[in-house]
Order: structure tokens, then sequence, then C-alpha cells
């Protein structure tokens, strides 16, 4: 197969693995990222049978506090009398994850050689990019939206059907907006690095995604403005520094003139297409807001204030209610399938509720270790890891989502690091 061929499809299988969605099978409720947890464990197997039965160090770490969080999440549910295991599960879900991105890693590798945190970032950053000129073109195109749609199960496709949004293959909602989050983090990272002299086209490219990422993950999920903050405060602290104020080199010219041209397509798109005008205006509500009202206002900000609801005992802020969702509340699709439980879907909230402070500190401490186990094997990167922590604990303030997902081949990396050093790129 053409070695450009052999690269699209390994970005499908990471869009799979990112943004994972239940297939239309009827009968059968299996997502893509089951699947290719089972391809991965199988291929973990392959490996450790050709290069020995060792294990490392910080997946042991890792897989003990995930266990001890999970044994947490059951005792709150045993002591509450709920049947609620939505954490009690939490080491499953993440060996699920840690499994299918190894099978993301070991078709990299195939594919190129060998495995780099540049070579994973510029995948998640591409799979991120082409999620949202595929929400946008399904506007233009009704028959690539019947095709994309088509694809996932029943009730995957809600996001435009019932609230106006756009949504890609699996990437909708908030979920979606902290993914993308995260690769516009990788971004600016991966800008402050570029050798602005020979690599100016990378640079360009770059730009590209990000302005793309930004306007129309933004249109996707507001909660791509997390990273838009972070990512721009992350390049002006680490290029700054190195630049001094002398802002007219090579490497501020071209995000300048980048972020110029950015302008003008979207004043030009905006002026031009409606339908464009209406998912930018739902995109970037608050600037709009404040711009023509004089003060700053989002719809979904006004519906986490009804959201912030406290503990009334002792009890719960320690141990919590052993319930994460409710099921006398209707849920999304108008069932009385789930919903969240005291109507709040703010994650922090969400967490004290399920199991106390106690439980909210374990998945804390659960992220701080993934941060610390990358930062370890690639201290040189140290203040992407760090950023997407940031992401990460930001997004608890809006929602009960993570990234492990983008966490999780970063980690693979970091395993196989240390048990077999020779098999990574010397440009991690």
């Amino acid at each position: 197969m053409p070695r450009g061929l052999l690269v699209i499809f390994t970005g499908l299988i990471t869009s799979l693995f990112l943004f994972p969605f239940n297939l239309p099978i009827p009968d059968v409720e299996i997502n893509t990222k089951l699947i290719m947890a089972v391809f991965g464990a199988g291929l973990f197997l392959l490996d450790r049978i050709q290069k020995g039965p060792v294990v490392s160090r910080g997946f042991l770490g890792l897989t003990i506090l995930c266990a001890t969080i999970s044994v947490w999440g059951f005792f709150v549910t045993m002591i509450n009398g709920t049947s609620d295991s939505s954490f009690a599960k939490y080491l499953i879900s993440v060996l699920v994850w840690l499994s299918a991105a190894y099978a993301v890693y070991w078709l990299m590798r195939a594919v190129h050689g060998d495995v780099s945190l540049e070579l994973i970032s510029d995948y998640l950053i591409a799979v991120c990019t082409v999620q949202c000129l595929v929400a946008y073109g399904m506007t233009i195109w009704p028959s690539l939206a019947s095709f994309i749609d088509g694809l996932m199960g029943e009730g995957e496709a809600f996001m435009s059907a019932t609230e106006g949004r756009l949504h890609g293959l699996g990437a909708a909602l908030d979920p979606a907006g902290l993914r993308f989050s995260a690769v516009l983090v990788a971004i600016a990272y991966l800008l402050t690095r570029l050798d602005y002299e020979n690599d100016s086209w990378k640079a360009v490219l770059y730009l590209t995604e990000f302005t793309i990422v930004t306007v129309l993950g933004n249109m996707i999920a507001r909660t791509t403005t997390i990273g838009n903050i972070v990512a721009i405060a992350l390049f002006i602290f680490l290029k700054w520094p190195r630049d001094g104020r002398v802002i007219l080199n090579r490497s501020w010219a071209i995000l300048g003139g980048g972020l110029l041209v950015s302008i003008i397509i979207s004043v030009l798109l905006y002026n031009m297409d409606s339908t464009f005008r209406e998912y930018l205006r739902f995109g970037f509500e608050g600037f709009f807001s404040l711009a023509e009202n004089g003060k700053w206002e989002v719809r979904s900000n006004e519906l986490l204030k009804d959201m912030m609801v406290w503990p009334e005992t002792l009890k719960t802020w320690i141990i919590g209610d052993g319930l994460f969702d409710s099921p006398d509340i209707p849920d999304r699709f108008g069932q009385v399938l789930g919903g969240f439980y005291m109507q709040t879907d703010i994650g922090y909230l969400r967490f004290i509720f399920y199991f106390g402070v106690i439980g909210l500190l374990g998945m804390i401490s659960a992220f701080v270790y993934m941060t610390i186990t990358c930062v370890r094997s690639f201290p040189q990167h140290k203040w992407l890891f760090f950023s997407l922590l940031l992401i990460n604990l930001l997004g608890w303030f809006k929602v009960s989502s993570d990234i492990i997902m983008v966490f999780a081949p970063f980690l693979i990396l970091a395993f196989v690091k240390e048990n077999e050093p020779t098999c990574i790129s010397s440009t991690t």
C-alpha cells in the first residue's frame, strides 16, 4: 500500500480512538474504542511474547492508583446503598483507553518506523482539524451529513438534530471541546520549538490548523476557548523570553501574518455565508455580546450558574452519595435513562456527589500521576504536559469529561521508553 494511504489510514484509526462512537449495529452496543482496545491488547501480548514479559513501573503505579479509585467508588456505593458503578469501574475504563492507545501506537510504529512525541501530536492535531472541517462541510453538503450520521449508532448525532450544534464523526459538545483544547495547546507548544528559518512551511501549517480548530472548534463546543487561552499563554510564556522584545523577527512575522489572514477570511465568510455567520455567533457568543451589548454574556455560562448545587451534609462532602447519574431525570434525548445527579454537570461537583472530596482528590491524583509519568520520560517537554494537566483541571469546572484519551498515547510512549528505550525516536 502506498505510504500516503497508510498515513491516511493511521489518521482514521487515530480518529476512531480519539473520538469513539457507537456503531450502527442492531441490538449490539459497541463502540470503536472497545474494538481498538481488543486489538491493542492482542498487539501488546504479541510484543511481550517477542520482547519479554516486562511491565513498566509507571504502568504499575497508574494501575494501582486507578484500582484504589475503583475500590473507593465501590465502597461509597455500598455504604450509600446505590448501584451506580460509574467510578467503581474506573480502572477498567483507564485500561481500555490505554489498550486502545497501544493499537494507535503500534500502527504509527509500523508505518513510520519509530514514534516520537511530535508524531503523536501531529496525528492528534490533524484528526481534530479534519473533524472540524467535516463538521462544517456537513452544513454545506447534505449528502456528507447523511453519510457521517449513517456511520454512527442511533442517538450519536443528536447534537445537530436537537441542539442546532455542529458535530463531526463522534466529535461533539464539551468532550470534543476539551480534546480540541488539548491539541491547541500542542500546536502552540510545537510552534515554540520550530526553527522558523528552515521550517516556515510547518509554522504556516500549524497556524492554519490552529485557526481551523479555534474557529470551527468553538462552533462545535465553546469549551474550546479554554484551549485558546492556555495555548496563547503557553506560547507567550515560552517564546517571549527567548525572543526578548524583538517582535518583528521571522517567527512573530509569520504568526502575525497568519493571524491577519485568518481574521480576513473569517470576516469574509461571516458576510457571505449565513450558515457560517450563525455558527460563528454561537461559537463566539461572548465576544458578540460584548461588542453589541457592552457586556459578556454566554448562555451556557448562565446554565452553569444554575448547576452550582453544594452538598448539604458532611457525609456527602466526605464520601459522597454514591450517585453520578440520576434515574429520575430525563437525559439529553428526553428519555428517563440517566441524567445528572442533583441536575449538575459541573465536573468537580459530580465527583464530590459521587464519592466525596476523597474521591475527587483521587481523580486529581490520577491525572497528576499521568503528567508526572510523561514529564519524567520527556523532561524537555514538561511544559506541554503541565499545560495538558491544566486543560483537564479547568475543564472540570464545566463538565466531568477528561482528556485521558490525549494523555494515553503519550503514556504508552513513556511506558515503552521505560522498557525499550531504543524503540523511541531520538526526537522525542
